[in-house]
Order: structure tokens, then C-alpha cells, then sequence
């Protein structure tokens, strides 16, 4: 498959995680935010209207194109969570501690896929560049790749979490009261990266596209975007082949996948290796105050699924808020749920 790459640079994110403070923040957008912000962009640019043309090119099965999750980049290197299961090591002695090979969050192309085509991590790991405490993996051939400033930086950090101090003044006494915001900052020349794979031919979704990465960028992503935060300048970056699902073998998603009714055989496959994310938010709309989205439970990106025969796995649910039938925002709200699905070579990982 070919995946068409976006690059985000940009100075801070705040991106929310379901049940977490908002000092804490997480490194990566997921698809399903990133899905959900072009949405509302769409609003922006076309109006209302247009959005009935954006859902029936996107609801159908298959949809028009999927969406990766907003990962980590250094430079050009991009990085891709690491599999949640991976071949075993072939070496007889446990040479690289347990621990240490599950510290690996994200590993660089040329790991990526060799992992797929049945190398281990483990047998992997002694040559690699670690970087980031740990947890981001590259080969030793594309180290020349990453940027100056990860070179010299000691920790070869790409990103940094710091804590920014806010400030609340009560309307009535003028108390203040003091919290913290937990902001991603990325190195020079570093930032995220996500890949659109086109499924269908569709000429004005392509032509669309670019407008609306313009757009959300110049409104920012993540949270806090009132107080600086999220602005970015979201380009095209070229395109990336990664291998297709092969059919009877496993496959493992570059995006939040949540299965539809008949794909639960996926997980109970032998093979299958996945973590469970709690999703939730808010949702905006025009000209209504601001209304909690229903909770789902979805497939983390790195999952490790059984075969299944669609293109894009997953639905695309709604989850607009329902109080006992009362329905306020009046409109569905869209939780993309599709899988960008890339495949492992037949037989690696049998009797796994």
C-alpha cells in the first residue's frame, strides 16, 4: 500500500487523554481526533450543507480514505508504534532485559519493517540507536537521517513534556487560583506525521484535502488552543509504502480501531495482541453550549489483529450525547473508529 504523508510542525500541543489531569499530555493525535477536527474545518470552509458530501464519502464501506494517527517524526525519519506483538528472538540466551524491549514505543521505517517480516526486537535491539530514554528505536543506517539537534542533544531527546503554569480569577473575590498545563514540545526540525491511505478515486476529496490541513492548522490542534497552543503548519511530505494485510495472517493498526460486530474474531485470533483505550471528549457545535461525547472503548494504535477480508476494518460510530432520549446538539456526531491496516509476512507469527 501507498500512504500519502502529512507532516505538523509546530511549536506545543496539548493533546487530552480519557481519565488523565490536564497537567499530563500525550506525544501523538489519534485518528479519530485528527478525523473529527477536519470534520469541523469542513464546517468551517463549506458550511453545514457540505457535510452530508464529506459523510457519504467517508461513512460508505469502503470509505473514500483512512487515516494513520499523528505520530512522532525526527526530521524525516518517521516513527511507527512498535507492534504489540512481535516475533520471538532466535538467540537461546536472553541477551536485551525484558523490560528494556518493552520501554520501545516507537520504532523508525527500516525497524518497522523488518519487525513485520519476522525479525525480532530483541535481535534488533543490540545495533540499534536508542533514543528518548528508551523509547524511540532507529537502525544505525538512518541515524544520519535525524536532525543536528538530537545529535548533540545528551538524552538524544525529540520531544520534551514540561509543566506550563495557568492562572484562574475567581469573577466575584478576584482569588486566583494556580494549575498546571502539561505541554509536548518537539526539538528543532522534529514534530508529528500521520499517512492517508486513498482507498477510492475521488478527485474533489483530494483537491479538499489540502485546503482543509491549511485550515486546521491555522486553528490549531489538540487543547488549549486559547492560550497558544496547537498552531501549525500541517505539509504534504511525499508518500510511504508499508506492506498490504496479507489473507490468513495478522495485521496490526496505525490508527484507533473500533471493531464492527462481525470482526470480533480478529481478536480472539491466538495472535491477536491489542490494549483497550477508554475514549470520550467534548463535542461543538454552532450556536449550542459545549456537550460531552459518549464513551467508547476502542483498539489502541500497535495492535496486533487476526485476518479479517475488509480494506478498512472498523465503523465509524455515533456518539452524540443521549439523555434518557433527549438528544441535544440535534446531529450525529461521527467517532472514526477505521483502521489503517498494515499487514505481517504469512507465518511469523504462528506459534507465536
Amino acid at each position: 500500500m501507498r500512504l500519502e504523508i502529512w507532516s505538523i510542525h509546530g511549536s506545543g500541543f496539548h493533546f487530552g487523554r480519557h481519565g488523565l489531569g490536564q497537567e499530563e499530555t500525550d506525544i501523538r493525535l489519534p485518528s479519530d481526533s485528527l478525523f473529527a477536527a477536519l470534520t469541523s474545518c469542513m464546517v468551517r470552509l463549506e458550511g453545514p450543507t457540505a457535510v452530508s458530501r464529506w459523510g457519504e464519502a467517508f461513512l460508505q464501506d469502503p470509505p473514500v480514505a483512512v487515516f494513520s494517527s499523528a505520530f512522532p517524526r525526527a526530521g524525516g525519519v518517521l516513527l511507527f508504534p512498535t507492534p504489540l506483538r512481535i516475533p520471538a528472538t532466535r538467540q537461546k540466551d536472553e541477551v536485551i532485559p525484558l523490560k528494556t524491549l518493552k520501554r520501545v514505543r516507537f520504532v523508525s521505517p527500516g525497524l518497522f519493517r523488518r519487525l513485520l517480516g519476522g525479525e525480532s526486537l530483541a535481535d534488533l535491539y543490540p545495533s540499534a540507536l536508542a533514543l528518548q530514554d528508551g523509547q524511540v528505536l532507529l537502525s544505525a543506517e538512518e541515524r544520519g537521517q535525524l536532525p543536528e539537534a538530537v545529535l548533540k542533544d545528551d538524552r538524544g531527546r525529540l520531544w520534551s513534556v514540561e509543566q506550563r503554569p495557568r492562572v484562574t480569577v475567581g469573577r466575584e473575590w478576584h482569588n486566583s487560583n494556580l494549575f498546571f498545563t502539561g505541554r509536548c514540545v518537539f526539538m528543532p526540525e522534529c514534530g508529528l506525521w500521520f499517512g492517508v491511505r486513498w482507498l477510492r478515486e475521488d478527485p474533489s476529496m483530494r483537491a479538499l484535502l489540502p485546503r482543509l490541513m491549511q485550515e486546521l492548522g491555522d486553528s490549531g490542534l489538540g487543547g488549549d488552543r486559547t492560550s497558544g497552543m496547537g498552531r501549525a503548519r500541517m505539509e504534504a511530505m511525499g508518500t510511504c509504502d508499508l506492506p498490504d494485510p496479507v489473507p490468513g495472517a495478522p495485521w496490526m493498526t496505525l490508527s484507533r480501531y473500533l471493531p464492527a460486530e462481525g470482526e470480533m474474531t480478529a481478536l480472539r485470533d491466538e495472535r491477536a495482541a491489542y490494549s483497550i483505550e477508554s475514549v470520550g471528549g467534548w463535542a461543538e457545535s454552532p450556536g449550542k453550549k459545549a456537550e460531552r461525547r459518549r464513551t467508547v472503548r476502542m483498539l489502541s494504535e500497535g495492535s496486533v489483529l487476526g485476518p479479517l477480508e475488509a480494506p478498512a476494518p472498523g465503523v465509524v460510530a455515533d456518539v452524540q450525547p443521549d439523555y434518557n432520549g433527549t438528544r441535544p446538539l440535534g446531529h450525529a456526531v461521527w467517532r472514526w473508529g477505521r483502521a489503517l491496516a498494515v499487514g505481517f509476512t504469512a507465518g511469523v507469527l504462528d506459534g507465536r
